[in-house]
């Protein structure tokens, strides 16, 4: 399920092509027709930020998962997490030794697909930024992360089900901890 207002701007572009084709013209209510229609358009941007589509909420939560990795927030992490898949809170806590997040790392792309119910989701994140390793000589490096993870709704929340690391440049599957 998709909303037209996931993304207005193309409607709104065309609202104000419409707008200022009218202004300009020699109609005798040209002025009027672009005034309401720059109503309209500003109706619709108002609309798409009231309203909140399945997949934007993935988007929030994958935003705010990335916000708890930087904070190292394990608990919130694992709030985040399905009731079946909490062994990928002991996946996260590796991660987090393993790795420190600078403020820089964020995501790049979120591409979401739902099902038809709207029930579950696959989103798939491209994130890259600096990460200082722990574990050796405390270096920071600049990496570039691919990710498949697998949503769905547990008691009106969006939960994570599953993850999969991929290559950022084949998207073929890797390990969580595998060097690139």
């Amino acid at each position: 399920m998709s909303y037209i207002t996931d993304d207005p701007l193309p409607l709104v572009i065309l609202i104000a092509a419409v707008a200022v084709v009218s202004f300009l013209s020699a109609v005798p209510r040209g002025k009027m027709f672009a005034a309401i229609l720059l109503l309209l358009g500003t109706g619709v941007y108002l609309l798409e930020q009231y309203l909140v589509s399945p997949a934007e909420e993935v988007e929030h939560e994958l935003r705010v998962m990335l916000d708890h990795f930087k904070s190292e927030n394990l608990s919130s992490i694992r709030s985040q997490l399905a009731a079946e898949s909490q062994a990928l809170g002991e996946i996260a806590r590796k991660g987090l030794d393993l790795v420190d997040l600078s403020d820089t790392f964020h995501i790049k792309s979120i591409n979401v697909t739902m099902d038809e119910t709207a029930a579950s989701a696959i989103a798939m994140v491209r994130a890259n930024g600096e990460v200082t390793v722990t574990h050796h000589s405390g270096a920071t490096h600049r990496v570039s992360n691919y990710w498949r993870t697998e949503w769905k709704t547990e008691d009106g929340d969006w939960k994570l089900v599953q993850v999969t690391r991929l290559n950022p440049v084949n998207g073929t599957e890797m390990g969580y901890f595998s060097a690139q």
